[in-house]
């Protein structure tokens, strides 16, 4: 299969090497060089999202946010383009819903179809399937999808219309980040009070409360403080911008299904000061 494939970051460049691996005819793009350079022995190098998607039958779209989505698809150098009537685009951004139905809106009269496909991760390493993909749009278009997406993915999972896939993609990164908020708040709240990280990382791994992101968070935080890594830190720093989107989305989403926000609000406050801060230390 013919694939083009926009934005190697940390999720999409092992997806794409993966794409490669499993036998298809890839062309790949980036914004920045480093990351378009490690893909020559592996992919077409592309000038552009047009460029990639010469004759292109499946297109992925793995950028940072609704902007880069809608310039990576309609823009002046954008898939548009070039995508042939017939092909597909995939959705591996966490974007708003109402950005794919507007994709959609403009795809459509060109024979372009559109699935929703973010990912979340299930395994700490990328050297073979490591995400669960969690799909959103007509079946027909969605079986189509699911031909590359096992190149890169542990599960696959048909949530239903366009938008249902992210839609789960935002309910479970609430769960994320909330988490990561309040394992944050609960290591402090028991330093404070005289216990050990190690000692409340026992209890709470014995009775199933830390999840192995959290801990991996936590346990970062111990071995390397702020200001110790800067590679780290500046890493940290990303990831909070991230978590900052994925909550606004969550809030918005909630709005819309009439719950309360209150805590989705107060989550995406804390989020950067828990990413980039320190963890409080037992006074001794």
């Amino acid at each position: 299969m013919k694939v083009a494939y926009i934005g190697l970051g940390s999720m999409g460049a092992p997806q794409a090497r993966l794409i490669a691996r499993a036998g298809h005819q890839l062309a790949v793009h980036d914004a920045f060089p480093a990351a378009r350079a490690a893909f020559r022995s592996l992919a077409r190098i592309a000038d552009s999202a047009a460029d990639a998607a010469q004759d292109a039958e499946i297109a992925c779209v793995c950028v940072r946010d609704d902007r880069q989505v809608n310039e990576v698809v309609l823009g002046d150098a954008g898939l548009v383009q070039t995508l042939a009537s017939g092909s597909l685009i995939l959705i591996h951004s966490t974007v708003e819903i109402a950005t794919l139905h507007a994709l959609q809106a403009k795809l459509a009269p060109r024979g372009i179809a559109l699935v929703d496909a973010p990912v979340s991760r299930t395994r700490s390493t990328d050297e073979e399937a490591f995400v669960f993909t969690l799909l959103g749009g007509d079946t027909r278009d969605v079986e189509r999808a699911r031909t590359l997406v096992t190149a890169f993915s542990t599960d696959v999972e048909h949530l239903g219309p366009l938008g249902a896939g992210m839609a789960a993609k935002i309910a479970n990164n609430l769960v994320t980040w909330t988490h990561l908020v309040v394992g944050s708040q609960a290591a402090n709240l028991a330093a404070y009070h005289g216990v050990t990280y190690e000692k409340l990382r026992r209890v709470m791994t014995a009775n199933g409360n830390l999840t192995p992101t959290v801990t991996a968070m936590l346990d970062g935080k111990q071995q390397s403080p702020p200001g110790t890594n800067p590679v780290r830190d500046q890493f940290l720093a990303s990831q909070a911008g991230i978590g900052e989107k994925d909550l606004g989305l969550a809030i918005d989403c909630g709005k819309a299904a009439g719950l309360s926000v209150a805590m989705m609000s107060a989550t995406r406050e804390l989020v950067r000061g828990m990413m980039t801060g320190a963890l409080v230390q037992p006074a001794r």
